[in-house]
């Protein structure tokens, strides 16, 4: 078998790109929930290509084209009247499905043979979620753990480098015994000994478990981006934690996280008291992008980094980063302890083939009562 079909282009995700093709048939997280204020636009960039995200004054959320098809003015610089969207180069008005309302300077208006392309919305866990693909809307996934009472938190990181190497890592539990070897992960037994490591694919995507001498580790990946597992936080201990994976072009991607603890009334208030102590020690630091740069020039050495509460992503950014813009995946000896890497791989593969052989491909569903589990200590 040739390398080329052997390692395909997962990296890039634009229009007309196999691996682009197959994200949009997934739905996908684009913006945090908080952050999109009622009455407002922003431009979003997703997938290697341009979208105009806004919250109409009923709160509701749409995604649409990027510009006016009047002249092309970005609509994101427009005006929210009630649930439809202005342009502010000439008031152009269109609705979230697309369709243009209303052209203000025309004495004779054509706006009902005017529509820009509109998308699906959900919003979930703290996000707002957007389908890109063609054909029927599939079902939209729920996970039962995330919902109900506790504290939910949702927050996007940006990630500078893609998203396939950040997938690769959330199914590599024995990075764990080297790249955080210095994290809390230490402290609740996770790097005590190389966990024994399996895997197998699933009808929502592949669950990989890591098995140590007291507890056996079970997380999943949800295809085609999302991580479900638990994860250790400092502050909150055990996490259902949710992370998809979502590219904003080849070599950039953004982390949306979604955590679920069982925290409730006093616990919650003194959590985020302790949040804030751990954000303003943050403050007076260097940035993780800073810390990771100076690491990757050789002026620190990781070992040496003082304990910070971002010590975990700057482990993940620094030996990412460390990869380069767009890994060479053929060039990789994979061994035993790569298991999970390899089936990830496998499972892409032959579904990027029967995509562009235009054969029926795997229908993924998640269950949602699908859980984690880990014996490790809190």
């Amino acid at each position: 078998m040739p390398e080329s079909a052997r390692y395909p282009d997962y990296i890039s995700v634009g229009p007309g790109t196999p691996t682009g093709n197959f994200l949009r048939q997934f739905w996908q997280p684009v913006y945090e929930s908080g952050r999109l204020k009622s009455g407002r636009a922003v431009p979003l960039r997703i997938l290697g290509e341009d979208f105009t995200l806004y919250r109409g004054q009923s709160g509701k959320a749409f995604v649409v084209d990027p510009r006016c098809a009047h002249r092309g003015a970005l609509l994101s610089i427009g005006r929210i009247d009630g649930d439809n969207l202005a342009c502010l180069y000439h008031g152009w008005t269109y609705d979230g499905a697309g369709q243009c309302l209303a052209q203000p300077a025309e004495q004779r208006s054509f706006a009902s043979s005017v529509k820009i392309k509109s998308y699906p919305v959900q919003e979930y866990v703290g996000f707002v979620f957007a389908y890109f693909g063609s054909g029927d809307t599939p079902p939209f996934p729920r996970i039962l753990a995330a919902e109900g009472e506790g504290l939910l938190e949702s927050r996007e990181s940006r990630r500078p480098y893609p998203f396939f190497s950040q997938l690769e890592n959330s199914v590599d539990e024995v990075h764990f015994n080297f790249t955080h070897r210095q994290s809390t992960f230490s402290d609740v037994g996770l790097n005590d000994e190389i966990p024994e490591i399996d895997c197998k694919e699933t009808d929502y995507g592949l669950i990989r478990y890591g098995k140590r001498t007291e507890a056996t580790r079970i997380s999943h990946i949800l295809m085609p981006n999302c991580l479900y597992s638990k994860v250790h936080d400092e502050l909150l201990g055990w996490t259902e934690h949710l992370s998809w994976r979502v590219p904003i072009d080849d070599e950039t991607h953004s982390s949306f996280v979604a955590k679920k603890s069982t925290l409730t009334g006093d616990d919650v208030k003194k959590y985020q008291k302790r949040k804030e102590d751990a954000r303003a020690l943050l403050s007076g630091l260097e940035s993780a992008d800073i810390v990771a740069d100076r690491i990757l020039r050789g002026e620190l050495h990781i070992d040496d980094m003082p304990h910070r509460p971002d010590q975990v992503m700057i482990q993940d950014l620094v030996v990412l980063r460390s990869q380069g813009p767009r890994p060479r995946r053929e060039n990789d000896q994979l061994g035993a302890s790569d298991k999970q890497i390899r089936l990830l791989r496998q499972m892409y593969r032959r579904e990027l083939q029967a995509q562009a052989e235009a054969r029926p491909m795997k229908q993924w569903r998640v269950p949602p009562d699908l859980t984690t589990s880990t014996g490790l200590s809190d």
